[in-house]
Order: C-alpha cells, then sequence, then structure tokens
C-alpha cells in the first residue's frame, strides 16, 4: 500500500487501521510529502514505512517515491485523507491476479463532493473520452493498483494530480487488462489538497500534452486536412474572379488567405504525421493509414512530385516577373495567378521537406 500524504497526521490513524482491519499483513508505505504538521511522526509511530520529502513534489512524484522502496507483488495506491474504503483493497488484490490495472470508482454526489469538482470531474471525464478514447467512468480515482513493473514501464511523468489520467491514458494506449469496482466515497478528514482552478488546469494541460503523443493525427492532421480543403475549395472559386453576394464579397483578398490557408493546413498535417512516426519510438505500432502514407514509395513519389510542381511553378513565375519587367513595369494585374504560381512553389517545397523530415524520422525509429 502507497499512501500519499501532505499534512494527514488527523487521518492517517484512520487509515492505517481501517488497512490492516481488512489487510492485516500489507505492507504501508505513507510518503510524507513535505508535510508541516506531524504526518511523518504519525505514520512512523503507527509502524508504516515512512519516505519523506524534504519540499511538496506532489502527488505522481510521491507515488514513485513510493514504489521504489515497495515490495509487494500487487502495488495498490490510496489517498490518505480516508476519503476510500480499505474494504475494498483485498478484492482489488484478487483482481490484480489476472489484470494488469485495477481501478476503484466512486459514487461521487453533492454529500461528499462540491459541486465545483463534480463539475470539473465530469467536464475532464468528457474531455478523455472525446481525444482519448476512455469510457465512462471514474479516471480521476484516487484508490488504484497495478502488477508490480506496470508503473515503472508506463513511464509517467505527471507530479501532481494529473497522475491518474496518466496513467489511465498510457494503460489504454498500451492495451493493459483493467478492472473497475465500486466504492462508496467518503467525506474527508481534514483540510482538502486539491485545488479546482490550478489543478484542474494541470489535469488538463496533462490530457492534451499526452494527446500529441498519442493521437497527432487527430489533433493537428485531421484540422490541418479540414483547414487546407475548405482553403483549396475557396481559391479554386475565386480563381476566375469576385464572388458578390448581398451578404458579403469576396476578392482577391479572400483568395490570397485562401492560397495561405493552403499551405497552412499542409503544414499542420505534416505537424500530425510526424508526431504519429514519433509515437513508433515509444514502441507502438503505426496504423495502416500511417504506414502507407510514410512507406518509402509514398515519400518518394512525395519528394519527386514536390521537387518537379517547385519547378514549373518556379518557371512560371520568372516567365511572369520578367515580362512585366520587360513591358516597362506596369501596373500589375494578374495578380491570381502569381499566387497560384507562388503557392504551388513554396507547396512543392513543402512535400520536398516533409518528405525528407519523415523518412529522418523514420529510420531513426526501431
Amino acid at each position: 500500500m502507497i499512501l500519499p500524504a501532505l499534512n494527514e497526521e488527523e487521518a492517517i490513524p484512520i487509515v492505517v487501521d481501517d488497512i490492516r482491519k481488512w489487510v492485516p499483513d500489507a505492507e504501508i508505505i505513507v510518503v510524507d510529502d513535505g508535510s508541516s504538521d506531524a504526518s511523518a511522526q504519525v505514520a512512523q509511530n503507527l509502524g508504516c514505512v515512512v519516505v519523506r520529502h524534504d519540499h511538496n513534489k506532489g502527488k505522481g512524484a510521491s507515488l514513485r517515491s513510493g514504489l521504489a522502496v515497495a515490495q509487494g507483488q500487487a502495488i495498490i495506491s490510496m489517498d490518505a485523507d480516508a476519503t476510500y474504503p480499505a474494504s475494498a483493497i483485498p478484492e482489488m488484490a484478487e483482481l490484480l491476479r489476472d489484470h494488469d490495472y485495477v481501478r476503484a470508482e466512486r459514487k461521487i454526489d453533492d454529500s461528499n463532493t462540491p459541486y465545483v469538482n463534480r463539475v470539473g470531474n465530469k467536464a475532464l471525464g468528457a474531455t478523455l473520452q472525446t481525444l482519448h478514447g476512455l469510457g465512462k467512468g471514474d479516471h480521476l480515482s484516487g484508490l488504484y493498483g497495478f502488477k508490480a513493473g506496470v508503473l515503472e514501464d508506463l513511464g509517467t511523468e505527471a507530479s501532481g494530480f494529473d497522475i491518474e489520467v496518466e496513467i489511465g491514458i498510457k494503460v489504454k494506449e498500451r492495451s493493459l487488462s483493467v478492472a473497475v469496482i465500486p466504492i462508496e466515497y467518503l467525506p474527508r478528514v481534514g483540510e482538502k489538497k486539491l485545488s479546482p482552478a490550478s489543478d484542474g488546469a494541470k489535469i488538463l494541460g496533462r490530457i492534451l500534452r499526452l494527446v500529441l503523443t498519442y493521437r497527432p493525427l487527430l489533433l493537428f492532421g485531421l484540422p490541418g486536412l479540414i483547414l487546407a480543403a475548405i482553403s483549396l475549395i475557396a481559391a479554386i472559386a475565386l480563381s476566375g474572379g469576385p464572388i458578390i453576394t448581398g451578404y458579403l464579397g469576396l476578392s482577391v483578398h479572400t483568395f490570397i488567405v485562401s492560397a495561405l490557408g493552403i499551405l497552412a493546413g499542409f503544414q499542420l498535417m505534416v505537424f500530425g504525421v510526424a508526431g504519429a512516426v514519433y509515437r513508433q519510438h515509444l514502441g507502438f505500432e503505426p496504423s495502416p493509414t500511417l504506414a502507407a502514407i510514410t512507406s518509402t514509395k509514398a515519400r518518394t513519389i512525395s519528394a519527386i512530385g514536390g521537387g518537379l510542381l517547385t519547378v514549373i511553378c518556379g518557371v512560371w513565375l520568372v516567365i511572369m516577373i520578367f515580362g512585366w519587367v520587360l513591358a516597362g513595369g506596369p501596373e500589375f494585374t494578374a495578380t491570381r495567378s502569381l499566387v497560384f504560381a507562388a503557392t504551388g512553389a513554396v507547396f512543392g517545397l513543402q512535400l520536398v521537406s516533409a518528405s525528407l523530415f519523415v523518412t529522418m524520422l523514420s529510420d531513426r525509429t526501431p
């Protein structure tokens, strides 16, 4: 048992007694995370293994510190504020015989959780479902367990209350076996440590950062594709001249913005693909779609096509510029042709550089 604790001298005796009632031979590790009260001394007097931080490092860091000294094959972490029932531990330990990760889901209501926390939990849960494909459930629970070695293999980085969402996301991405049990959630003993605003922002930030690692095509590739497609359609529609309606007028300025949108959208797509290729460094197999668009054949075609497009559009630009100069430099009226040629030249260069960039990433991927 690992109990991260920050100023929990009142709750620790209750939690320890409850654990020993249900699991008499449990190894109880209390990680004192820079407490200003007697949490460490109380835990030591109760016969617990005590790990002390000289300053507050956060819940995630405390979990890793406790894990470093844990001896058991089934590791269970529980908040030290007496909000979780130790009666769930035997069932969790049994489930860990056949599962890599077990999570206790709280029954949250207005009797044990403030309104703002309930709203925040629902919002973060919906975000996890949308961005990471996690199912419905209490992914912020502070009572969970894992087989020895699992947490180390996940390579967690979160130091604070965002540790739970990081574990949940990485467990899902590695297709580990998961079991969930329902529990009652009890009123806490002592003052709360979680700040709905700052800690909620950190949790959301962790969710979004992990999207960069595990869902780069969703975060960048899809928006980039949509932006490029809309911009291309707009540029083609405006290539013949302005579009004037009773509500708005779209002219050459909109045409130029659309051309830039094509380049920006493609750049987002490249970033998404590069992020997906980087995932392979983490040991993940590429999807069939990613394998196809990053294959040697696809990269070669893109590089050759991009090079030809750059040359053709570059020659087109030179012809237009020299023609204008030879004509004595009159007012330039072929704006759309100039923008098309410049966009094509830059897009061709992007294709070439993207092919080389993805090749470098792919060659470094084990």
